[in-house]
């Protein structure tokens, strides 16, 4: 559905761009249409339509691995590690009352004590992603993690900015360095920053485990594309978004990959293999595809952001007047 509204959009594409669309669709085949709308012009607008329905569409709580869970709506959610020493969380919900009222009993729901939460790392430095980090960091001690870059971001971004959204912020704690091993009890976690969406997106290789045998999984911060091509203060840019995504894609395979994560469920099919996963939880698990998949995954992420550096970057603004 989303797919489709992106491309009832009004696009006047060149054809370098339509070409380059054309080689994700050829790559996306059947199984990878989800990220498809990313090639279109005004695609980021598709986001827009995921914030304004899938937010109030909250997921039933899931349990998508031993130790990996989804608490979230179709929107944005947070996925919540667990480990022999406590629970370390992706992202933190889009403001206190969805951490507090939403979040929290979600992980309770699924037997985890809110009260283990170690850290919470965000993706990047807006606040349907930190949002709720300021309260878990004043109710539970969690410990905020977010690069450099975002950090700056986050500080210097307005009150009444629309990626800050007059959300709290939370206390400066821990700064992400690229590559830099996150180890909590039995669980390590590798953190990239991936520059992109934001200038200092983090991404990560997740450790999961299935039947207790060990899985990564490869977590992409970043959605939306940037319209500008080279960086400003507020994002990372087009091409630096392409040279993270050719390089995360090498760090997955050679971590071999098995599938992907995005806390932005709607944008990379997270939220139907969640849904896949309840309907049909004696079948393999759909988060599975394979490291070839995975590669496939940041192909079509490539092709796209190559389409929409060939293109007007009006033509990339999320939501044309």
């Amino acid at each position: 559905m989303l797919a489709a509204a992106a491309g009832a959009q009004p696009a006047h594409d060149t054809p370098a761009a339509l070409a380059e669309a054309a080689k994700a669709r050829a790559v996306a085949g059947d199984d990878l249409k989800d990220p498809l709308f990313l090639c279109e012009p005004h695609g980021g607008g598709v986001v827009r339509q995921a914030l304004e329905m899938g937010s109030k569409q909250w997921l039933e709580p899931a349990r998508l691995f031993d130790n990996l869970y989804y608490v979230g709506n179709g929107f944005v959610g947070v996925f919540v590690l667990k480990t022999s020493e406590g629970l370390v969380l992706f992202d933190a919900s889009q403001s206190e009352a969805e951490a507090r009222d939403h979040i929290v009993p979600g992980l309770q729901k699924l037997g985890l004590d809110p009260a283990t939460i170690r850290y919470v790392i965000v993706t990047h430095g807006h606040y349907d992603h930190f949002g709720g980090a300021a309260w878990l960091q004043k109710t539970y001690g969690a410990r905020i993690a977010l690069s450099a870059a975002d950090w700056q971001l986050l500080e210097k971004t307005p009150a009444d900015a629309i990626e800050r959204s007059g959300t709290e912020l939370p206390r400066r704690d821990i700064v992400i360095t690229d590559g830099q091993q996150l180890i909590l009890g039995d669980t390590k976690i590798a953190l990239y920053v991936t520059p992109g969406h934001t200038p200092g997106v983090v991404s990560a290789i997740v450790p999961v485990l299935a039947q207790g045998k060990r899985y990564n999984l490869s977590l992409l911060g970043s959605t939306a594309f940037p319209a500008s091509i080279e960086p400003t203060e507020k994002v990372g840019g087009l091409k630096a978004y392409d040279a993270s995504v050719l390089r995360f894609a090498k760090i997955s395979r050679a971590a071999s990959a098995q599938g992907i994560l995005n806390t932005h469920v709607f944008a990379d099919g997270t939220r139907g293999r969640i849904e896949a996963l309840s309907a049909t939880p004696d079948e393999p698990n759909p988060f599975l595809k394979g490291s070839r998949f995975v590669g496939r995954y940041y192909q079509i992420l490539h092709h796209c952001l190559l389409a929409a550096q060939l293109r007007p970057q009006a033509d990339n603004v999320w939501l044309p007047k």
